[in-house]
């Protein structure tokens, strides 16, 4: 990933087997800063970053995505890996998107 870390699965399996059934999307929220200087959180708390990107969308969760073993299926951890991974590329491409036109 050129903009993310790399993402860890298993924090959104133990999030979704907890709470999967009450749950039928997830806000996926990126937060982009587009000048070339990373600011720290001072910065944006003195009012010193200048613009701020915020892109919100509504991701619809298949069921699926909690009704495996994450721990103990090697399947369905490859299932949820895929799904991350697939989101975080999503993201990744996205944040390219708005820096791009920023």
């Amino acid at each position: 990933y050129r903009y993310l870390l790399k993402p860890k699965a298993g924090g959104v399996a133990f999030v979704l087997a907890a709470m999967g059934e009450q749950l039928d999307a997830v806000l996926d929220v990126t937060v982009v800063y587009p000048s070339e200087r990373i600011p720290g959180f001072w910065d944006l708390l003195s009012g010193r970053v200048p613009r701020v990107i915020v892109d919100i969308k509504t991701r619809e969760l298949d069921p699926a995505l909690w009704q495996g073993d994450y721990e103990n299926d090697p399947v369905f951890r490859v299932y949820v890996q895929d799904w991350v991974n697939r989101l975080w590329q999503e993201k990744d491409a996205r944040i390219a998107e708005l820096r791009a036109i920023a």
